[in-house]
C-alpha cells in the first residue's frame, strides 16, 4: 500500500464519521510504522490557519493496517494495542485479545490475528452482550503453551514467532530495534563465517561465559560483508535469521535509538566480591580470603539459574564463615542467623543440623553435572510436593462451598500453615528407602526393592508411635520433628500396619501414587533402576499397600510423567503435553488435558469439573487439570489444585511436585517456602537422592560415610 492510498482511506473515514467538522489528515506527519501506516489528523483551522486554539491535543491518529487496509485507532500508550476504528452511535465487534499480547509490550507490531480468541458484540451505548464469535484461527500464546518465560522484548518476539503469532516479516521488523549479547569466546570475530550465535539475555549465554558485549542488531549486521546465518538462542529455542534479511528490514525501518555496543560481565568476576572476601577475612581473622564464587555461579547457570548479585555476596560471606570453622575446628563459631550469613541448615548422619553454604536451590556443589535428571527438577519436585500438600491441608476435609464460605469466593489463596503433612512424611521415607536399596546388584532386584521400600514405610510407622518388626536406623529417623502426628488417612495407616504384620496390599486409593516419584528417581543414573524400568518399580512399591489394578496402573502413568518432568532439558516438556505423551492402558488422563497444539479456543477444565471423588483416578485428573496451561503461573496453579471438594492435600502435593520439577525451588512461591516446615530437610534428602542416582553415587566413594548415612537394607 502506498502513502496516498492510506491517506485516502482515512480521509474517507473522516468524512463518513465526522462529516463537515473541519478535520483533515496531517499529510506532513504520515509515516510507515510496523503495523502499517500511521495517519494523524487534526482540525483544518490548526493545520491550515495555524490557530493553536483549534488544535486537538494530543493529536489523534489512525493506523491503516498492512496488508488488509483495516482502519484501527492507535493506542495512546507506547506499546499498547490498537483497536478497530469505531463509528459513533453504532455497535461494534470488540476483539478479545490474548492477554499475553498486552503483557509483551509489543503492541506496536500490531495485534496478531492468531492472538484474537474471538469477538464480542458491544451495543451502541457500550453495553456488552452475550453475543460472541470464535476465531477458528486463534492459537494459545507461548506462556499458556508452556515455553519458558521471556526476559525482554526480543524474547517475546521470538516466542510469538514460535507460536505463529508473528510472521517472518513482522519478526524482522521487530528485530530492527533489538539488542543482543555476543560472548567474548567461541565464534566471536568470525564475521565471515556462515554461522554466528547471538544470545537474547544473560540467562541464555553459555554457562562458562563471564564477559560479553551488548550490541544492537543494526550495528552488528553492518559488520558482516557476506550474508551470514545468525542463530538466536532464546526461550523459543534456536531461531536462525539471515543478516541479509535483517539488512533489508533495516532499510524500511532504520534503528530509531542510538547505537549500543558496550562490554558487560558477570557480577562475580567484578571487584566487589573480591573486596568483600578480603573484608570478611579481616573481620573473622582468616588466614586468607575465601575464593569468590566463580564455580558456584557457573554451577547455577548449568542448572538454568543465575545467582543474583545479593546471592553472590551472601555466598562470599557464607564461604568465609565456613573457612573460619574449618580453620579453628570449632563448630561453635557458626553465626546464629544462618540465612543472613549465606548459610543454610543441612542434616548430618545423626540427624543433627549442621550449616553449609546456601545454594538457594540453584545448584548442587557435590554434583555439578547431571546424567538423566536435572538437579533443579529433582529437588523442585520433592520440595514442591511438600509445599503443595501444606497448602491443601487447610481445606482437605472441606467441600468447595465450605472452602468459599471460610476463605471467600476465590477459596484459599495463601499458605495457612507451613506444617508438612503425612503424605510428605511418607514420601521422605520412601525416597530414603530407594536410596538405601541394593537392588542394582541383586539377582532378585524386585524383591530387594520391595524389601527396602517396606523398610521405609515401617520406619515412618515407627515415627507415628507403632512398634515395628525391624531395626530402625539411618539419619532420617533421628530427626525429632518427623515424629509429629499429622493425622494420616485411617485407611492408609491401616494398610501400612497390615504390611508390618506381613499382609501386603490390603489397601486401596490414591496413596499408591506416592510410589511414583521414588520409582522414577531409581532411573536417574546408568544402571540404577530395575531391569524392567521405572514403571515396574512403581508397581513393586505401590503393591506393598494396594493390589487394586486401577491404583497400580495410575501409579505407572504418573511415574512415566515424572520421568519426562525430571529430564535435564533446558526447556522441559510442558505438563499438558507430557500428560498426553505417556500412555498406559486403562488410564485416561489425556481427555482432561487441553491440547494447545490445536487452533481455535481450547477447552480447559477446572479441578472441580472432575468431580468430588477421592479415588485415585479423580485425584490425578484434578491435579493435572489444575496445572495444565498454568505452568508459568505457579501460585495460581497451586491454588487451583486445592480449591475443590476432593482430596485437596493430595492434589496439591501432586501439582506441587509436577510444577516444582518444572520451575525448581526458585520458581515456587517464595513467601510460602519461607514458612514451609523442614524445608531444608526436604531439600537435603532430595539432594542426596539426586547424588545417589546421578552419574556416580557417593556410595562408590569407598569411605563408608554414605552407608552410615543410608545403611544398605
Amino acid at each position: 500500500m502506498e502513502t496516498a492510498e492510506a491517506v485516502a482511506k482515512v480521509e474517507e473515514w473522516l468524512q463518513a464519521v465526522h462529516g463537515a467538522r473541519g478535520l483533515r489528515v496531517d499529510h506532513g506527519k504520515v509515516r510507515r510504522v510496523p503495523e502499517g501506516w500511521s495517519v494523524p489528523y487534526n482540525s483544518v483551522a490548526f493545520l491550515d490557519g495555524g490557530d493553536a486554539g483549534k488544535e486537538i491535543f494530543p493529536p489523534p491518529r489512525l493506523i491503516v493496517r498492512e496488508p488488509d487496509g483495516q482502519l484501527r485507532e492507535a493506542s495512546p500508550r507506547p506499546g499498547g494495542l490498537s483497536i478497530p476504528a469505531r463509528t459513533p452511535g453504532e455497535g461494534y465487534w470488540q476483539e478479545l485479545v490474548d492477554p499475553e499480547v498486552a503483557a509483551s509490550g509489543l503492541g506496536y507490531l500490531g495485534v496478531p490475528s492468531r492472538a484474537i480468541g474471538g469477538w464480542e458484540w458491544i451495543e451502541p451505548d457500550g453495553t456488552p452482550t452475550n453475543r460472541d464469535s470464535v476465531n477458528g484461527g486463534y492459537r494459545a500464546g507461548p506462556m499458556r503453551m508452556g515455553f519458558l518465560p521471556p526476559a525482554n522484548s526480543v524474547e517475546w518476539m521470538l516466542l510469538f514467532a514460535a507460536v505463529d503469532w508473528l510472521d517472518r516479516d513482522r519478526l524482522l521488523t521487530g528485530l530492527t530495534q533489538a539488542e543482543v549479547l555476543v560472548p567474548h569466546s567461541g565464534l566471536v570475530g568470525k564475521r565471515t563465517s556462515d554461522w554466528y550465535p547471538v544470545y537474547t539475555s544473560t540467562q541464555q549465554l553459555p554457562d562458562d561465559t563471564t564477559k560479553w558485549r551488548r550490541v544492537d542488531l543494526a550495528s552488528l549486521v553492518a559488520g558482516f560483508p557476506e550474508p551470514t546465518r545468525l542463530s538466536f538462542f532464546s526461550p523459543a529455542g534456536t531461531t536462525d535469521i539471515s543478516t541479509a534479511d535483517l539488512k533489508t528490514a533495516l532499510q524500511q525501518f532504520p534503528r530509531l535509538r542510538p547505537p549500543v555496543d558496550v562490554p558487560e560481565s558477570r557480577f562475580e568476576v567484578g571487584e566487589e566480591p573480591a573486596h568483600l572476601a578480603k573484608d570478611m577475612a579481616a573481620k573473622l581473622g582468616l588466614s586468607s580470603p575465601t575464593d569468590v564464587p566463580l564455580h558456584e555461579a557457573r554451577f547455577a547457570r548449568s542448572n538454568g539459574f543465575e545467582l543474583t548479585d545479593d546471592e553472590i555476596r551472601r555466598t562470599v560471606v557464607g564461604k568465609s564463615w565456613e573457612r573460619l570453622v574449618i580453620e579453628t575446628g570449632d563448630p561453635r563459631r557458626w553465626p546464629d542467623d544462618l540465612a543472613a550469613n549465606g548459610l543454610q541448615p543441612t542434616y548430618d548422619n545423626d540427624g543433627r543440623i549442621t550449616p553449609q553454604v546456601d545454594a538457594y536451590g540453584k545448584y548442587c556443589i557435590h554434583a555439578s553435572t547431571s546424567f538423566k535428571y536435572g538437579y533443579r527438577r529433582v529437588i523442585g519436585a520433592i520440595v514442591g510436593f511438600a509445599l503443595g500438600e501444606a497448602l491443601g491441608q487447610a481445606v482437605d476435609a472441606l467441600s468447595l462451598d465450605e472452602i468459599r464460605a471460610r476463605f471467600g469466593p476465590r477459596g484459599v489463596t495463601d499458605l495457612v500453615s507451613g506444617e508438612i503433612g503425612p503424605l510428605t512424611q511418607r514420601l521422605l521415607f520412601l525416597v530414603e528407602a530407594v536410596i538405601r536399596s541394593p537392588h542394582t546388584r541383586a539377582p532378585d532386584a524386585e524383591a530387594v526393592l520391595a524389601d527396602a521400600a517396606t523398610g521405609g514405610l515401617l520406619r515412618w510407622l515407627h515415627t507415628q508411635g507403632d512398634t515395628v518388626p525391624r531395626e530402625v536406623d539411618g539419619w532420617l529417623v533421628r530427626v525429632a520433628d518427623l515424629y509429629a502426628d499429622r493425622l494420616p488417612d485411617p485407611d492408609e495407616l491401616a494398610a501400612i500396619r497390615d504390611l508390618a504384620l506381613g499382609r501386603a496390599g490390603t489397601g486401596s486409593g490414591p496413596a499408591a501414587l506416592l510410589a511414583a516419584l521414588p520409582a522414577a528417581l531409581t532411573e536417574g543414573g546408568p544402571g540404577t533402576g530395575l531391569p524392567q524400568g521405572t514403571r515396574r518399580a512403581a508397581r513393586v512399591i505401590a503393591g506393598l499397600t494396594t493390589q487394586s489394578e486401577e491404583d497400580l496402573t495410575a501409579t505407572e502413568y504418573l511415574t512415566g510423567v515424572f520421568e519426562l518432568a525430571l529430564e535435564n532439558k533446558v526447556n522441559p516438556t510442558p505438563l499438558w503435553l507430557a500428560g498426553r505423551d505417556v500412555q498406559v492402558p486403562g488410564v485416561d488422563i489425556a481427555s482432561t488435558l487441553p491440547n494447545y497444539n490445536k487452533f481455535g479456543l481450547v477447552d480447559a477444565f477446572n479441578p472441580g469439573e472432575m468431580g468430588a471423588g477421592r479415588d485415585t483416578t479423580t485425584v490425578l485428573r484434578q491435579a493435572f487439570s489444575a496445572i495444565a496451561g498454568f505452568e508459568n503461573r505457579t501460585e495460581l496453579a497451586l491454588t487451583r489444585a486445592v480449591n475443590h471438594s476432593g482430596r485437596s492435600a493430595f492434589t496439591g502435593a501432586l501439582a506441587g511436585a509436577l510444577l516444582g520439577a518444572r520451575v525448581g525451588i526458585p520458581g515456587l512461591p517464595t513467601q510460602w517456602l519461607e514458612r514451609l516446615e523442614l524445608r531444608h530437610l526436604v531439600e537435603n534428602l532430595a539432594t542426596d537422592a539426586f547424588r545417589h542416582f546421578n552419574r556416580a553415587s557417593p556410595l562408590s566413594g569407598g569411605t563408608g560415610d554414605w552407608t552410615t548415612r543410608y545403611p544398605r537394607t
